[in-house]
């Protein structure tokens, strides 16, 4: 790392991480460890060698709650596990940064809603051909955000020094899975008749990662929303529409890749 990059810099914004939707082998598993955590620590020893403080905003995930039906909010308890002990370390490695003067904030991101790639990138063909459906069992929930609120919620944070500690950055509207595969079809005026995806198919192809991308998170941004925090597209069909219905959609989907 570059340490005068640091020069004259009073904030940092940390959004490196290895996809969790892969194979979890030994090499990936240190990949996703040390992508964010490891990262953090270097950004800390250059701050340290420039002996500047500067305030640290840094994506987190939901994926550190414990799977469940039942709604959980900032103060709700992690879980334990792979995924959510790396989000906890993950947390810890932001707070000890921030402790050194500048503050910190750390972002528990849900399912990003973008035109450029992520979930919908890797959907729609499938939905534009009539061939969506939901994940078995249909019935788990999902949190989710649409790019632009979350792109405000970092502004935000950059912005507002009295935030500090752990925001949900997920829209306040969470859905069950089978609702989120039913609402992009609608959208896209497509059938939606298949059955679900059963989950030993997701397990073959992702093996132990399966179990994080079918966890069930109802996930509520209260501190989010306690800020004063308004969302652009707090409904999955509002955000559905505008993303899939957007010329900035179209071209990039008609962009090389």
């Amino acid at each position: 790392m570059d340490r005068a990059a640091l020069e004259g810099v009073d904030c940092v914004v940390h959004l490196a991480g290895e996809t969790v939707a892969q194979r979890w082998s030994a090499p990936v598993r240190a990949r996703i460890r040390s992508s964010r955590i490891d990262a953090l620590n270097l950004i800390a020893k250059a701050c340290e060698s420039q002996s500047i403080a500067p305030r640290i905003i840094s994506a987190s995930a939901i994926g550190g709650y414990p799977s469940s039906h039942q709604p959980q909010e900032e103060a709700s308890a992690f879980g334990k596990g792979f995924i959510e002990d790396v989000v906890q370390d993950w947390e810890d490695a932001v707070a000890q940064l921030g402790a050194k003067g500048g503050g910190h904030v750390s972002l528990r991101i849900g399912l990003v809603l973008s035109p450029n790639g992520g979930v919908l990138h890797r959907l729609l063909p499938l939905y534009k051909l009539g061939l969506g459906s939901p994940l078995s069992p249909g019935s788990q929930w999902q949190s989710w955000i649409h790019i632009d609120d979350l792109t405000d919620l970092f502004v935000r944070a950059i912005q507002h020094r009295d935030w500090s500690g752990a925001y949900n950055a997920v829209s306040p509207y969470p859905v069950q899975q089978q609702e989120f595969s039913r609402t992009l079809a609608k959208t896209l005026s497509r059938p939606h008749f298949l059955p679900a995806v059963p989950a030993w198919a997701l397990q073959i192809a992702f093996g132990e990662a399966a179990h994080a991308l079918l966890a069930s998170h109802r996930i509520l941004p209260k501190r989010t929303l306690d800020s004063g925090f308004a969302f652009s597209y707090p409904t999955l069909e509002q955000a559905m529409h505008q993303l899939l219905h957007s010329k900035p959609l179209l071209a990039a989907q008609n962009a090389p890749h």
